[in-house]
């Protein structure tokens, strides 16, 4: 549990008792390999926090899938048009390894909000990175071509290639595995 916390401070240092608090409310499940952490069409309520393993957000269009993102160990991650807006989720989010995930209510968040200033600077920084990482995921896709995209992966998930498949790897370029391979022989 400290590396919730640690990585809370990292944010915004929390003061003793919005700790304690915190620590209080978190609750913890572990996923298998390809097993959903929250399905689209269902309102996802919940801050979460990657403990161990790999996660990816993910959405199928016109029988692609496209991956919007990579989730590792020691990261936070919201669905954030249900988290924020009570809406039901646009994308899905799996596990990709045995993943162990931490877990935050929407309503405990709020009342840590409320309660712990220190909390509140917390959670206005990780939405400020929310915002931040959504915007420059979508000027990647508008303004660089395919082997761009490819580079700047290389770049933001170097550390992770690995643990990522090409499927998933092409499905973040919003590109074909058969273009990945392409792209990649070039190198």
């Amino acid at each position: 549990m400290s590396a919730i916390l640690n990585c809370v401070n990292s944010y915004s240092p929390l003061s003793e008792d919005a700790s304690a608090d915190l620590l209080q409310c978190i609750r913890s499940n572990t996923y298998q390999k390809g097993e959903k952490i929250h399905s689209d069409g269902k309102v996802c309520r919940k801050l979460f926090f990657v403990e161990s393993g790999l996660v990816k957000h993910f959405y199928f269009h016109d029988g692609s899938q496209y991956v919007l993102r990579f989730i590792e160990e020691n990261q936070f991650f919201i669905v954030t048009d249900s988290f924020f807006n009570d809406l039901p989720a646009e994308y899905s989010t799996v596990a990709l390894e045995k993943t162990k995930v931490i877990h935050l209510e929407y309503e405990d968040f709020e009342r840590l909000c409320e309660k712990y200033h220190s909390f509140e600077s917390f959670a206005r920084k990780f939405v400020s990175m929310v915002a931040y990482t959504a915007i420059s995921n979508m000027k990647n896709l508008l303004y660089l071509d395919a082997t761009e995209r490819y580079n700047q992966f290389l770049k933001d998930y170097s550390q992770l290639q690995q643990r990522i498949s090409l499927a998933d790897t092409a499905g973040y370029l919003g590109i074909s595995q058969v273009s990945l391979s392409r792209i990649r022989s070039r190198k």
